[in-house]
């Protein structure tokens, strides 16, 4: 896609449930991605958001709530 504001991620949950390895890159995953790309844009169409509209801040709802610093 165009430049992302955030670095997408993509896991094998089952092979690696520990997270360790993003296939995000993996030229193997693209149709993967390409569907689960489509599947959002048809999911937040259905619930009419879109890019325009969709302004939830990342942080929204956690700033005061974690209770530690290091994990804010």
């Amino acid at each position: 896609g165009s430049s992302d504001k955030h670095l997408a991620e993509l896991y094998d949950l089952k092979n690696d449930p520990g997270e360790t390895k993003n296939l995000i890159n993996d030229p193997k995953q693209a149709s993967k991605i390409e569907e689960l790309k489509a599947e959002l844009v048809k999911q937040l169409t259905a619930i009419g958001l879109n890019d325009s509209n969709d302004k939830m801040p990342l942080d929204e709802g956690i700033k005061s709530e974690l209770p530690v610093q290091k994990i804010r």
